[in-house]
């Protein structure tokens, strides 16, 4: 959605997916490579509030933060799911003041639900299996709460039902849903009412609606800017599916261990590994630094993309690409093509894993500045090029690996 809004409305930005496992290393990640703005998604939500500067009231009520923002230097915190929300039901035609409500699920997104419902004048009702939580959520939105087993009840006489747990829970049986109910299912994948609303006349709005709705004011407060609300839905609905999993590029720069993790990786997956350098360095018959010496940096970039065309058409296979791959606008043509993993580590840790390799680009009287530039050059075509960065600092080969083969399913 907000790359195709970049695109429209000819920005120089780029939005990208890391995988971080906690908090405190998106927070980090942020920090190091300077980025403006952050969607935090489950189960960070909660963790990242404690490394924020500035917490919005509402995230703060919430306790929940799904939208980050560099205000002149300091972390601010939002949260814009209970908007996705409300403005869903808007966009359906409902009116959500008097509307009686039971909200399945006091989690961070039930906690959401009912804070946007309970402000714009809904009769909110909580429940969850932990009637602590339920009882919590309540009390924090000064609205009801019920016990968990009365949720059948509840469900028959609600106007609106929201289906906050995730469906493998299974809490709300879709036979206790009757003609004339609304069913908001904040999941957007595999919702348990997918196919009955027409049959059972009831109607369905689900997750997908949540997430373009929480992502239209998470766009203002990225850019400052009205989005175009229509374009935003038919990226989210109509991508182009790509059968590019069984080609996998590693990207990022020198010393982010490329090579070791796609040794790693082709060995989990029991794919192929190819490194273009290694290839150009046989066809060549001499070595990277000396082929930069001898004929120059634009002849060593002219045969990494003819390489690179020629092994991104095999099959089951993860591909080491060198570190200025991604500064060609043919290379980032082919690797648009496969599945590319951005593999992250800052210039310090890059310098200091290269001491004692013969890295051209590093000849200088100062090679951590000379970093520092090279991969302000570079970010911003290895997050345009990527389906995932993956932070590679202060983890081993075998970890790396892991995360990615444990990723690639959701990419």
């Amino acid at each position: 959605m907000f790359n195709r809004l970049f695109k429209l409305k000819g920005r120089d930005a780029v939005y990208f997916r890391i995988a971080s496992g906690s908090a405190s290393e998106a927070v980090t990640l942020f920090k190091k490579l300077n980025l403006k703005g952050l969607n935090v998604t489950a189960p960070h939500k909660r963790e990242i509030i404690p490394l924020l500067d500035i917490l919005d009231p509402a995230a703060k009520k919430i306790g929940a933060v799904n939208t980050v923002v560099d205000e002149n230097g300091l972390l601010k915190g939002y949260n814009t799911d209970h908007t996705g929300v409300t403005a869903s039901l808007s966009d359906h035609g409902f009116d959500t003041a008097g509307m009686k409500t039971i909200v399945a699920g006091a989690g961070g997104a039930g906690r959401a639900a009912a804070y946007g419902l309970v402000t714009s004048g809904a009769d909110v009702t909580v429940t969850d299996i932990s009637v602590e939580m339920a009882a919590k959520t309540a009390s924090d939105f000064k609205c009801c709460y019920i016990p968990f087993s009365d949720l059948r009840k509840y469900v028959e006489n609600s106007e609106l039902v929201v289906h906050a747990v995730d469906s493998v829970h299974k809490a709300i049986d879709p036979e206790w849903i009757g003609r004339g109910h609304v069913i908001y299912d904040v999941n957007y994948k595999d919702s348990l009412f997918s196919g009955k609303a027409g049959k059972k006349g009831f109607t369905l709005i689900t997750g997908l609606d949540m997430l373009l709705n929480q992502a239209v004011p998470a766009f203002r407060l990225f850019l400052g800017e009205e989005p175009v609300k229509e374009e935003m839905w038919s990226a989210l609905t109509c991508r182009e599916t790509k059968n590019k999993k069984n080609i996998i590029t590693l990207t990022g720069f020198m010393g982010a261990g490329k090579t070791s993790a796609g040794v790693a990786l082709s060995k989990y997956l029991g794919y192929e590994h190819i490194d273009t350098d290694f290839i150009i360095e046989k066809e060549a018959g001499c070595s990277i630094p000396e082929i930069f010496s001898n004929r120059g940096e634009p002849a060593f970039r002219k045969a990494e993309t003819e390489v690179l065309e020629r092994v991104a058409k095999t099959q089951n296979v993860v591909i080491s690409c060198g570190g200025g791959a991604v500064l060609s606008e043919r290379n980032r043509e082919i690797l648009e093509k496969t599945t590319t993993i951005w593999l992250y580590s800052s210039p310090e840790t890059s310098v200091s894993r290269s001491k004692g390799e013969n890295r051209p680009l590093l000849q200088t009287d100062n090679p951590l500045e000379r970093a520092f530039g090279l991969m302000e050059e570079r970010k911003a075509f290895y997050a345009s090029s990527s389906d995932l960065m993956v932070n590679t600092e202060e983890k081993c080969t075998e970890e790396v690996a892991g995360i990615i083969a444990g990723e690639i399913g959701a990419i």
